[in-house]
């Protein structure tokens, strides 16, 4: 018993210095540019320099099923599934009045090439460090001690209390619960860590730049009344939809059962 504590313990608290660490590195890079040069963001290459060696040297220490291939019918699950969940969210967006908020600028005077590369750049660089931090390292280890369910729901709320910083983002409890145990389970179903970190990518960029593109520009959370009509009812319905074909798929995925 002793020993099992041990390992969580230590298995938490590996992943959450590795991403807690490494984000607010890149976080700090991004804010020297942004104080020394606002013009030219030239920040991209060390953070993603420093980040990808990174990630490198945990996986070639713990191995972290980062270089096992999926197949493609978990991508498809995981990717559906995913698109169901931030469905979901729409619905809690409705309830709390918020949606989730983009991530704002490290100062307000850097150039609208600045903003670009940090709106494409920032999120890359957390969903792969959330990835390798929780799924990676910290799932990786806690497989070995706890069972699937339970080790499935600590790390979904250790994310999210990682987030609660944020009142926004603490409003968005089911979207961010749901979403962690949607990409642990791919991860223990197919042994893989391809699939989460596709989904955590494209998720993270797709939502900031749908947030940049409206006519809604600028960071923070916009008031759910400020969407076009029918925007509740497209979510639910494309929201079923969606989950509907992952179940299908799901049924036939590769792996654990």
């Amino acid at each position: 018993m002793l020993k099992t504590i041990l390992a969580t313990v230590l298995a938490v608290l590996g992943g959450l210095v590795f991403f807690a660490g490494l984000m607010g590195i890149s976080q700090g890079i991004v804010a020297w540019n942004a104080a020394v040069s606002p013009t030219i963001p030239w920040f991209l290459v060390p953070a993603l320099a420093l980040v990808g060696a990174a990630i490198w040297w945990v996986n070639r220490r713990w191995p972290l099923r980062l270089n096992r291939p999926a197949g493609g019918r978990a991508y498809a699950y995981v990717l559906l599934m995913t698109y169901a969940v931030l469905c979901l969210g729409v619905l809690e967006s409705w309830l709390n009045d918020l949606t989730l908020p983009a991530p704002s600028w490290p100062d307000e005077a850097v150039s609208t090439g600045f903003q670009l590369t940090f709106l494409l750049v920032i999120p890359f660089i957390a969903a792969a460090l959330a990835e390798v931090g929780f799924r990676g390292l910290m799932q990786t280890a806690l497989e070995k001690v706890l069972p699937a369910w339970p080790m499935l729901l600590l790390i979904a709320v250790i994310n999210y209390l990682m987030h609660f910083y944020d009142p926004d983002q603490a409003g968005q409890f089911v979207r961010m619960i749901a979403l962690n145990l949607t990409w642990g389970y791919v991860t223990w179903r197919t042994q893989s860590l391809r699939p989460a970190l596709a989904a955590h990518v494209a998720m993270n960029i797709c939502i900031p730049l749908l947030h940049y593109g409206s006519e809604h520009f600028g960071p923070g959370p916009v008031p759910f009344g400020d969407f076009p009509p029918g925007t509740l009812a497209i979510a639910v319905v494309s929201g079923i939809v969606a989950l509907a074909a992952a179940l299908v798929i799901g049924r036939s995925l590769p792996g654990r059962t």
